[in-house]
């Protein structure tokens, strides 16, 4: 009996079967504590993805209203903060900084650091808190994550403008400027930045359209771009519709001869490049011609009328118009370029006493016109004349009529760029001087604020002063002030019509 009791725990201790179930269930455990985490570092992968785009939306929405608008708040908007366009269930979002930045290699390229915060770039970082579901058991029960998008408000692919040019071809403009080469007159210099405009714009997308003041016969208005040696027959100031949606010239009489005349020099046009990468303007294009972009042709030359151009800027705006409803997903810009000093007149009231007359340098009975030149189209002659009322069309209060003029075109959703060019800082009798005596709207006001209010804002104002005996008092605000050469300020324009970009985060910096 005792050995009988000595095998059965012999076998007893011999047999192993079932000794591997305490492992197994460590080993259990483990693995699933490995997939757990597994899972949740997938999860926190994915979640992390999207707080990166959410920070990237984010980024490009608020450089997209730079430098002038609302950008911080509108980065937010597409955050993933609480009720914003980017939140989601997944995470807890925590904060949404927004700081303007000053990138020096986009300043390099020419994208000036501008607007209130005097930058060129914005950079976005958020936080946000994800829970936890296999690593809560190890006590992690949340998870903080961090994302960072930086975004240059312009300089991606170009996007697609409908980009009316005016330019002053008023006497003022043959004076000379030598800060952009010897023996040149401003018109000379003005055209010659169109041509950089022209070469920093892209032909697939940008359609442009060339306006000058005064207006010219429509029978002569070829002479501008033909390389012929004889100038358009400019005319008296006719006066568009204010609010005509497509460009109609303007006929008026001058004895028994009916004349039709136009602001538009040139269509609007995409042949002045052969492509986006072509370094060359192509010399067969009319509006290249006009800006004196091929060898041998003079282009467009000034003319003898003074200066009033309210009626060019209702007249580029129709053409605008016009345009985005043939091309549409287009938007639409003019650039003007004038010392904004307008001083056309035809007729002084009647009543007595003596008056300035601005064209001939003389003074003259009130009733009588001004000898030399009929700026203006007045009584008869045609079917919208010029009067005394201060409104337009007036030869009072002129430029207090070309501000009403770009306000309606930024009404329209124009984009209005000013470039005052040599332009008085201050207002006196012949400085804008017909709104001295006109309390309808806008008196007593200079032609550098002239020029400055029909901007669209305070980035789109440019000022180039650096002219012989100029008043340097007109200058352009923060950043702007620093650009002044005519060819930097049309290029700056041209890469400020393109798309927001992604950038590096880290990229060299100055915050303002």
């Amino acid at each position: 009996m005792y050995e009988d009791a000595n095998r059965i725990l012999s076998k007893l201790f011999k047999e192993q079967m079932g000794q591997i179930l305490p492992w197994v269930a460590v080993m259990m455990v483990s693995l699933l504590g490995l997939a757990g985490l597994g899972i949740d570092t997938g999860r926190v992968y994915i979640i992390h993805r999207q707080l990166q785009s959410a920070t990237d939306a984010a980024a490009l929405a608020g450089a997209q209203q730079m430098p002038d608008g609302d950008y911080s708040g509108v980065a937010k908007s597409f955050s993933s903060g609480t009720g914003n366009s980017n939140n989601s269930s997944a995470f807890t979002p925590k904060t949404a900084v927004v700081t303007p930045l000053c990138v020096k290699f986009l300043k390099d390229q020419g994208l000036p650091c501008t607007g209130p915060a005097a930058a060129n770039a914005i950079q976005i970082q958020q936080t946000a808190s994800v829970p936890m579901f296999f690593a809560s058991v190890l006590g992690f029960r949340t998870l903080d994550i961090s994302a960072t998008s930086t975004a240059a408000m312009r300089g991606s692919k170009p996007l697609p403008y409908n980009v009316a040019v005016i330019l002053d071809t008023t006497p003022s403009m043959d004076k000379s400027d030598t800060n952009c080469g010897s023996g040149a007159t401003q018109l000379s210099c003005a055209v010659g930045g169109v041509r950089q405009l022209l070469l920093n714009l892209a032909p697939t997308v940008d359609n442009v359209s060339l306006f000058t003041f005064p207006n010219v016969t429509t029978t002569t208005v070829n002479q501008d771009y033909d390389c012929s040696t004889t100038n358009p027959t400019a005319g008296p100031y006719t006066f568009p519709s204010t609010t005509s949606g497509s460009l109609t010239n303007m006929t008026y009489k001058t004895g028994s001869t009916t004349v039709t005349e136009t602001y538009q020099i040139s269509g609007f046009l995409s042949d002045y490049r052969t492509d986006n990468q072509a370094t060359s303007l192509t010399t067969t294009s009319n509006l290249v011609k006009a800006v004196g972009g091929k060898s041998g042709c003079t282009g467009i030359q000034s003319s003898h009328e003074n200066t009033y151009y309210a009626g060019a800027i209702y007249a580029a705006q129709s053409a605008l118009t016009a345009e985005a409803q043939v091309k549409a997903g287009t938007q639409n810009v003019i650039i003007l370029l004038s010392d904004g000093n307008a001083t056309a007149k035809e007729q002084y009231p009647s009543g007595s006493g003596t008056f300035y007359c601005n064209d001939s340098r003389s003074y003259l009975s009130k009733g009588t016109f001004c000898p030399g030149t009929n700026d203006m189209v007045v009584g008869t002659q045609s079917g919208t004349v010029a009067t005394s009322s201060g409104s337009y069309p007036s030869w009072v209060g002129e430029c207090s009529q070309a501000i009403d003029a770009a306000t309606y075109a930024k009404g329209k959703g124009t984009k209005v760029y000013a470039i005052s060019y040599g332009s008085p800082a201050t207002s006196s009798s012949s400085n804008c001087g017909s709104d001295q005596t006109n309390s309808v709207t806008h008196p007593y006001i200079s032609p550098c604020d002239t020029m400055k209010a029909i901007a669209s804002s305070t980035s789109t104002f440019y000022s180039d002063y650096y002219l012989p005996g100029s008043d340097t008092g007109c200058q352009g605000s923060g950043p702007n002030n620093t650009i002044t050469s005519l060819n930097s300020i049309f290029k700056t324009i041209a890469y400020d019509l393109t798309a927001v970009r992604l950038i590096p985060n880290g990229s060299a910096t100055t915050t303002p």
